[in-house]
């Protein structure tokens, strides 16, 4: 293996567990995808179809060979998770990929998970790509509890983690007692902390809330985010997260029941006005930040409604 490495960065958990930067949205460290490099080498996340070429290379430059690679695992069908999985699934012949159940029609047949992300994020969707459908025989179907042994200690084990999405599963790696999150934890970056994904259409508080009471019982001692990187301290940053989530959907709620149903976009211009005042505002360029808030903003507002249909709502 090269002593330098330019597609595969090692992680400071453990010296056979690397990312790779998707460079999402543009933007280097907001995104990307891991490598266990393992007797049956596994890769945790797609990133997008475009991201596939790098991929390659990351392996290459590991010395895994596509051939060589046991399983291709997404937390869920969003396609910066799992935009990549068709593509790579085609390039790496015997892998096979591991799904949860709820998302697992999607990679069989994508077209309607496409135009959903294209509703969600709007502007954002020329940077999303394409989507190959999965043929089923390649697909592992999964839900909590399965595990996948890769030889030498490592293994991943399925955690269900509904709330961003009820297709998602996060997945525990005993060996290096390491959790790669999804967006179950959010967005992470250390110089500005966390970014709330609340997207729609299918976003849920509460059961974002029991996913972090399930992750927190783990006892993890690394956070492998999507977005972006290992880091430590995870019980920390799960209880972060837990009262970041807690205030933003809080204040869309009361932002909600002050402006009225009629008016919905003076709700995203209030959030937006909010937001752009933020450390977010450093992160994205300003169409980026725009459809973020919408998106996330959007998501809440939708789980709110529901919640009063169903006469749970708190008000």
């Amino acid at each position: 293996m090269p002593t330098e490495l330019r597609y595969a960065e090692p992680t400071p958990a453990d010296p056979n567990l690397f990312v790779v930067d998707a460079e999402m949205l543009g933007m280097k460290g907001y995104g990307g995808l891991y490598i266990l490099r393992a007797p049956k080498p596994a890769l945790v996340e797609t990133g997008f179809s475009h991201t596939t070429p790098k991929v390659l290379k990351a392996l290459e430059e590991l010395g895994i060979a596509p051939d060589d690679v046991a399983y291709i695992a997404v937390t869920h069908v969003h396609m910066d998770h799992a935009g990549g999985a068709g593509f790579l699934a085609e390039r790496c012949p015997n892998a096979r990929v591991i799904c949860h159940r709820v998302g697992a029609p999607h990679l069989i047949n994508p077209e309607k998970l496409v135009r959903s992300v294209q509703r969600a994020v709007g502007p954002l969707f020329p940077y999303y790509g394409e989507m190959k459908p999965i043929p089923e025989e390649r697909l592992v179907i999964v839900q909590g509890g399965a595990r996948f042994e890769l030889g030498d200690g490592y293994a991943l084990e399925v955690i269900d983690a509904p709330g961003h999405a009820p297709h998602h599963a996060c997945f525990y790696e005993p060996q290096t007692r390491g959790l790669f999150t999804g967006d179950a934890v959010g967005i992470y970056r250390r110089e500005i902390g966390f970014i709330m994904t609340t997207p729609p259409p299918s976003f849920h508080f509460e059961e974002s809330l029991a996913t972090l009471n399930r992750l927190r019982e783990l006892k993890p001692e690394w956070l492998y985010f999507t977005h972006y990187g290992a880091h430590p301290e995870p019980s920390t940053l799960l209880d972060e997260y837990e009262r970041r989530l807690r205030a933003w959907v809080g204040r869309i709620e009361a932002k909600w029941h002050e402006l009225g149903d009629e008016n919905e976009e003076a709700l995203y211009t209030h959030f937006l006005e909010e937001e752009s005042q933020s450390p977010l505002a450093r992160l994205y360029e300003p169409h980026a930040l725009q459809a973020e808030v919408r998106m996330n903003v959007t998501g809440v507002l939708l789980y709110l409604r529901r919640r009063r249909e169903s006469g749970t709502d708190r008000n």
